[in-house]
This record gives structure tokens, sequence and C-alpha cells, in this order.
């Protein structure tokens, strides 16, 4: 083990070197999370100051601020934070159809663009630590696809008798990756297969929600049939690498930092780092249910052991308080029953439906508003001509 964990650090490290080449200001971007706090040990590892970036969150259930502050003391790093207040983050939701060619469903956009932003100010280069969780087995449903192999083996009377019962009464919060949250959407899943699983867990919209929010015309024309793979948790990795980091944590990267002027870099997947950690066991990645197994045994002595111990948090925004708040008029405009009928993709009485629900207390369905907001404000402005932005 000992033997492996200096593999990984010295292929890491020269992977973080090719990106230092550079003939203008640099810096990290640093969550505090493990994989852009490797980075940031790798650049005061191979010498000069580092300068490192990060925001904060008014909302305490989404803030990482003090973790980047733990690692840039411990690393020595020139640290410089941004506290985002509401306004800021709210002021940016208009202009996301000018900023974007495209519908993106994901609301970090916007704290993207704004961390982005605040870093152009200093430096024109930014490292960051993405990809680390696709390559390592980070996700926290990496964990929960395992679990779920215990949970089947449980007495179907005491899963559908007690369990699930008791997780579907749970209350409703609308605070970062909550208890209730995770709960509803493990038992949703847990028994399906791991292709379809995964899907229900980490998307906006279940296959027969997708049915029953497309309009009539719509759905006869889509193929909703997908892949299958051999090795169920490689497997959930690959669909995390091809799908979920290609297509848009990595466009998220590289539209926010765009629109700042702002070069973003990827050292995690610089090619030797991708086939290395590609090539390691899964063992090496989740041990039970120990997540970045390796790459934390590799950052022993380099990071803190709280910072390498922390659970996974999220890097979003309070939407689901939004929509019940200081979006709820523009969300009811924007997804209203006559707009959506007159565009005749979705089924008006479908979102209505989900409208109702949150605004009501009974489900956070924050995920489904949210895509269906972006992509309605994405269609106004490109596909509309802007015509119908109310």
């Amino acid at each position: 083990m000992g033997e492996e964990s200096e593999r990984l650090r010295a292929v890491l490290r020269e992977s973080v070197r090719k990106e230092l080449i550079s003939d203008v200001p640099l810096g990290v971007f640093l969550s505090g999370g493990i994989d852009s706090s490797a980075v940031a040990a790798m650049m005061t590892e191979l010498g000069g100051e580092v300068k490192s970036f990060s925001v904060g969150f008014a909302d305490r259930s989404f803030d990482e601020s003090s973790y980047a502050r733990q690692v840039a003391r411990h690393l020595g790093t020139e640290h410089r934070e941004l506290t985002l207040e509401p306004e800021m983050l709210l002021g940016l939701i208009p202009k996301l159809p000018d900023l974007l060619d495209e519908p993106l469903g994901d609301a970090s956009i916007i704290p993207t663009y704004l961390l982005a932003d605040f870093t152009r100010r200093h430096v024109k280069v930014a490292l960051g630590g993405d990809g680390g969780d696709e390559l390592f087995a980070g996700y926290p449903t990496l964990q929960a696809h395992r679990l779920a192999g215990y949970y089947l083996r449980a007495p179907r009377l005491l899963r559908e008798g007690l369990v699930e019962p008791v997780v579907r009464r749970l209350p409703v919060s609308r605070g970062n990756l909550s208890f209730d949250f995770r709960a509803k959407r493990f038992v949703s899943g847990a028994a399906y297969p791991v292709a379809e699983r995964h899907q229900r867990w980490t998307g906006s919209f279940a296959a027969e929600e997708r049915a029953a929010l497309l309009s009539r015309d719509v759905r006869l024309e889509v193929d909703d049939g997908g892949p299958a793979f051999a090795d169920p948790l490689n497997q959930v990795l690959m669909l995390d690498m091809r799908l979920y980091l290609e297509n848009d944590i990595l466009v998220k990267l590289d539209r926010a930092s765009m629109m700042a002027s702002l070069e973003g870099r990827v050292p995690l997947l610089n090619n030797d780092f991708v086939d290395y950690a590609t090539r390691l066991p899964l063992n090496m990645k989740l041990r039970g249910l120990r997540s970045k197994f390796l790459l934390k045994r590799a950052l022993r002595g380099l990071l803190p052991e709280s910072i390498l111990n922390r659970p996974k948090k999220g890097f979003g925004i309070p939407v689901a308080h939004w929509f019940r708040g200081p979006l709820k008029e523009q969300m009811l405009s924007v997804l209203s029953p006559d707009r959506i009928a007159r565009k005749g993709l979705f089924d008006p009485a479908s979102v209505a439906r989900l409208i109702a629900d949150h605004l009501e207390g009974r489900r956070d369905n924050r995920k489904q508003l949210w895509t269906l907001f972006a992509f309605e404000l994405w269609h106004d402005g490109y596909v509309s001509g802007g015509a119908t932005r109310p």
C-alpha cells in the first residue's frame, strides 16, 4: 500500500506540474474538498507562492468556506475568499440565457461563474480538482449502490412494510443534501438495476416521470433505451465519467471560466493520471464503504486528517428555498400552464403538479423544477428569440 500511495503521489505531482506551465499568473480553486486540496498540496510541493480562491455562502448548509480556509492555512497559500450573498446569486439568473448557448440544468453554474469572476481579478489561469470523484469513487452514490446490495437482502416485508413507509413520511427539508432527501432517493431507486438506479438517484426525472412530463408528440419521438454494462460499480464510474463529468461538470467549468475570461485547467484529467487511475482495481477506490481509499492514503501527511475524513458536500445553491421565496413569481411565470401548452414540449398538468407539491411542502422538487426552469429560460432566449420572456 505504501508503494502504491507513493506512485499515486508521483503521478499526481507530475500531472499538476504540467498544468503549471504558464507565462501568466495562475492560482487554484480551493473548495476544501479532497480533490482541490490535493491539487493545491501538489502546487505547494512544487514550489513558489500559491494563490488559492474560494467562495462562501450565507446559507450554512451550502457553505464550505471554513474547510477551504483550514486547507489554505495548512498549506500556507495566499488565500482569498468571496462571500456570496443571495442577491449576487439571484441577480445572475436572468442573465443565464445570454451566458449559455445550450441549456444546462446545473444550478451551480451560478456560483462557479462568480468564483471564476472573482478569481480572474487576481490571476488569468486557475487549476481545479474536477475529475477526482469520477476516478476514485468519491460520490456518495457509490456507497449507496453498495448499501443497496445489503438492503435488498433484507426481508421484503421489512423493506416495504416498515422502512419505506417511514422514509416516505419523513418531513421535507430543503437544506443541502438533507437526510430526508437522501433517504427518499435511496428507497425509491434501490430495487432497480444498477444503471437505472443510478439515473434515478442522480438525475432530475425517473423514466416514468419523464414519460408523464413530456407532451404526447415529443414522447413518441424519444427513445429511452440505454447500454448495458458488466461490472456494476465500475459501470457507475463509467456513467459518471461519460455523462456527468463530460456533459455537466466540464461544460459548467468551461462556460463559467470563459464567461469570466479565465482559463480553467483540470490536472486530475491529465492523460497520464486518468490512465493510472482507471487501471486501479475498484477496491483501491471504494474499500467497503470508504470512498477514495487510495487517494486518501496517499495524501496522509500532506493534508489535515479532518479534511481527509470529512463527508462530501455538494457545490450548490438554495434553489429549494428560492422557488418558495424570491424566485417563486418568476418560476410561476416561466412554467405557467399557458406557456407550457403553447410550446408543446411538456404536459402542463404534470408541470403544475411538480410546482404545487413543492410550494405546498409535500415534496422537494428542486431538481425537477430547476431543470425545467433553466430549459425554459434558455428556450426563450435562443429558440423563441426572447419573444416570450416574462
